[in-house]
């Protein structure tokens, strides 16, 4: 049995919006269309090695939500949010880089996931929103790491790696109403600002050019 609130939750704020959707109330139609994609390896050296059947499994998903009703179609693109925005939103321009990245994204995964998985962690019996605030650090957590991880390896591919993450985003805040935005604790709001995010991730992209820096010119450089 799948829980299709969290499918997609190590990509991102696909995980945040399911907060509100509890999983009963996914329909039998929409579940059947996204058994499929609930199966696929949840990492990104997975998805970018097999991006072109990854990107024809959403398609063919897509024509199975269709047949669901337009809530559940709502829902389905809320859901395959990751996927969208890598095979539709912005395919012509991550195509030249995807080669890349698909070579950086295993070492990027076992990075990122010992980085932020247990950075957050929080007991099993903890109150509700202590396990939440846990779950948004550890989602921006990764958000940053990831982007960090690719860009290091790919620093051509920067630019994109931005749109696609606040493209996320963008998405995910869209789906949620004011009323409940408000309502969330500062940890999950702050991973739905862009602006918050643009300035996390280009401040940590420029603190890792600092670092480097310094780590060449001591090369560069070397006491006597």
């Amino acid at each position: 049995m799948f829980n299709f609130s969290l499918i997609f939750a190590v990509f991102g704020f696909s995980a945040v919006f399911s907060a509100e959707t509890a999983p009963d109330e996914i329909s039998p139609c929409l579940k059947k269309c996204l058994t499929p994609m609930a199966k696929l390896e949840r990492s990104f050296s997975y998805i970018f090695n097999n991006f072109e059947k990854a990107c024809d499994l959403l398609e063919d998903t897509a024509f199975c939500a269709r047949k669901c009703e337009k809530e559940d179609q709502t829902k389905f693109y809320q859901y395959t949010t990751f996927y969208r925005i890598h095979c539709i939103d912005y395919q012509e321009d991550l195509e030249e880089h995807i080669p890349c990245i698909a070579a950086a994204a295993k070492e990027a995964d076992d990075v990122c996931r010992d980085k932020c998985k247990h950075a957050h962690k929080v007991m099993k019996n903890a109150e509700k929103e202590e396990k939440m605030k846990s779950e948004c650090r550890t989602l921006e957590c990764s958000t940053i790491c990831y982007f960090d991880e690719l860009t290091e390896s790919c620093p051509e591919a920067k630019d994109i790696l931005l749109k696609i993450n606040l493209g996320q985003i963008h998405s995910i805040s869209n789906s949620i109403h004011p009323a409940n935005m408000d309502k969330m604790i500062k940890e999950c709001r702050q991973i739905h600002d862009i602006e918050y995010m643009r300035a996390k991730l280009l401040a940590s992209t420029q603190s890792l050019m600092l670092d480097h820096s310094g780590v060449q010119e001591e090369q560069e450089n070397p006491e006597n």
